[in-house]
């Protein structure tokens, strides 16, 4: 299966720029992602696809968030972005809002530059099971070096 060519040219993650996949704003990483390893034909979960989704990832994250993660303004897009209303004036806050929401970290990505925003669930139980059931984890090792990531990352495995 191919990724069809697009208007926009290269996608801007740099993992997905080194396999020439197009840029469509509206796919979520995630499903780009699908379509490479199949077009690369890699077992979902093999060492190789488990790499390449932890770079893929890593790269996607750093390229909408983690390049300013000490300015107020991308705590509160974050914020935003999973669904938090209010107007928070500084990064504690902003931190104490996300603490208590149990949010799929790479469904925060793949919801980004939509509209959409990411399912929150009840429980972090809930949360480990639609995370194990469609794969959708996040590096930890990454994620607690990272003082957003820190926040929304739970004990899931």
């Amino acid at each position: 299966m191919r990724i069809k060519v697009s208007p926009f040219g290269l996608h801007p993650n740099q993992f997905l720029q080194d396999f020439n996949v197009p840029y469509h704003p509206e796919l979520p990483i995630s499903y780009l992602f699908s379509l490479l390893s199949k077009e690369r034909n890699w077992k979902t979960n093999s060492r190789t696809w488990r790499k390449n989704w932890n770079k893929c990832m890593a790269c996607e994250y750093d390229r909408l968030i983690g390049y300013c993660n000490t300015n107020l303004e991308t705590w509160q897009e974050l914020c935003r972005q999973v669904g938090i209303e209010g107007s928070f004036m500084s990064i504690t806050k902003c931190k104490k809002a996300l603490a208590g929401i149990h949010v799929n970290i790479i469904d925060v990505l793949d919801c980004w530059n939509t509209d959409d925003v990411p399912r929150r669930f009840a429980s972090v139980r809930q949360l480990a099971e639609y995370t194990k059931k469609t794969n959708k984890t996040f590096n930890r090792h990454v994620a607690k070096q990272d003082k957003i990531l820190r926040i929304l990352l739970r004990r899931i495995f």
